[in-house]
């Protein structure tokens, strides 16, 4: 992860992500539904970060995550109850519900594999739980809306 450099499987991830993303904007017909996706997607993800940093310990004492800090508790329940109210009010209740089951799944798989992987979160471990997230939302109001 100190290497800049891309691989094959970034690449293969960067167009996975890309292709998830344009086909699940591309099932929403109305720009408004559109709309209401983005505005979710981009929300929910970032309000999901407090929580998974407070779950998990930092992988190293040195770089991104660790020189961020670890978020108070009721700062991190604050931004999910956020990021839940815009999901609500973007995809409707019942939308929002299900999304918000799709992205404790996410985080749970996310967190289990970075303290598989490299034993806890970093700077880039939250990047890719930001863009897993959002691509989940996405897919989720594909599907709901």
């Amino acid at each position: 992860m100190h290497d800049s450099c891309i691989g094959t499987y970034g690449v293969a991830a960067l167009i996975l992500s890309f292709l998830l993303r344009v086909g699940a904007l591309a099932s929403l017909a109305e720009p408004g539904l559109v709309a209401a996706a983005l505005i979710a997607a981009h929300a929910g993800a970032r309000a999901v970060l407090p929580l998974f940093m407070l779950a998990l310990p930092r992988a190293r004492q040195d770089g991104l995550a660790a020189s961020a800090g670890t978020p108070p508790p009721s700062r991190a329940v604050i931004a999910a109850m956020l990021g839940l109210l815009v999901l609500a009010l973007s995809l409707g209740v019942g939308a929002a519900l299900l999304t918000a089951l799709l992205l404790a799944a996410v985080l749970g798989f996310m967190a289990w594999l970075a303290m598989r992987q490299i034993g806890g979160q970093t700077g880039d471990v939250l990047g890719a739980v930001e863009q897993t997230s959002e691509i989940a939302i996405l897919l989720a109001a594909a599907a709901l809306l």
